[in-house]
């Protein structure tokens, strides 16, 4: 597979110093009701970003989507009705943003190299809450759940980083290390876990960049600690990034091959059926994905070529 994350690595710390479209997988969707078929979208961030975008996330509240600029921290704001996604929250040296999520009027940030996770209030654009987890990793993505807490995936360490609700309401705190050395780990900068989604609020789905293995994490009672580590059989997703839960579906971005593949989880997530992939010629090293109205919205980040302006591509679901 093409060894983008080390190029992803290597911009951030430096910073901080075809086809059309096929689908498989979703056989009728992308269709008016009238039978047309939707046309995909290509929205673009301007100006320029001072690096590569990563992470996307969309607030069904406002009806916007929000973009991480790797090289600075900066988000941009983008919507369904405008082509361009512009500069929301301004970026500064020190500063990465990868994974995104929101969730009640907050939007929650992976800091890559940084080791900082960091949540905003979308209406004021100011930090309220910020966690420090050191230096030496790559905190890549992240998940809220239904109550609160946020999970967040470190590709360089062998630990997945727990912040309670009510540390993010406090506004600080510690956040806790569990193990998840039960997942085989490539070390001298190789990308291990990356994307992240919750099934319920105590069990975890993550994709394992460098062998393309989903993992089954199940947590405690109390959230605080894992239960058990299983290998996701089945299905195997090389190159695996973003993850994202869909109508039952687990969607999962691939760099390279650019596609979207939907599998089918079964026997409590235990299983993985590869049902179908999806590709455009729009897109161009994706990352991530997320859903809007009518559209997944994919981020092209675009490690191999680097090429302006970079772009969001909607396809339609």
């Amino acid at each position: 597979m093409f060894d983008r994350w080390r190029v992803l690595a290597l911009l951030v710390i430096v910073a901080l110093a075809g086809p059309a479209t096929v689908s498989s997988a979703d056989p009728g969707h992308g269709k008016a009701g009238g039978g047309a078929q939707v046309a995909e979208r290509l929205f673009t961030l301007q100006p320029d970003p001072a690096g590569n975008p990563e992470g996307v996330a969309f607030d069904q509240q406002s009806k916007a989507f929000f973009v991480s600029s790797t090289a600075d921290g900066a988000i941009y704001r983008g919507t369904l009705d405008s082509g361009t996604v512009s500069p929301f929250i301004s970026g500064a040296a020190g500063k990465a943003a990868v994974g995104l999520k929101v969730q009640g009027g907050k939007l929650y940030v992976a800091g890559g190299p940084t080791g900082s996770i960091t949540v905003y209030d979308l209406a004021t654009r100011q930090v309220v809450a910020q966690f420090q987890t050191g230096t030496g990793g790559f905190l890549n993505d992240l998940v809220v759940t239904g109550r609160g807490d946020v999970f967040v995936t470190d590709s360089f360490r062998p630990v997945l980083w727990h912040v309670t609700a009510e540390q993010v309401s406090a506004g600080s705190g510690t956040p806790q290390a569990l193990d998840v050395s039960a997942i085989p780990f490539e070390p001298n900068g190789q990308f291990n876990l990356n994307g992240i989604v919750s099934r319920g609020s105590h069990r975890l789905v993550v994709v394992d960049t460098n062998s393309g293995k989903l993992f089954r994490i199940e947590l405690g009672s109390d959230l605080s600690s894992i239960r058990a580590i299983d290998e996701i059989s089945g299905a195997t997703v090389p190159g695996g990034d973003g993850l994202l839960l869909d109508q039952g579906r687990l969607v999962v971005v691939q760099g390279s091959p650019a596609q979207l593949s939907f599998l089918k989880l079964r026997a409590g997530a235990r299983q993985a059926t590869l049902q179908g992939t999806r590709t455009s010629d729009k897109l161009r090293g994706p990352s991530t994905v997320d859903r809007a109205d009518g559209f997944y919205l994919v981020v092209n980040a675009d490690f191999a070529t680097s090429q302006r302006p970079f772009t969001v591509v909607g396809l339609p679901r």
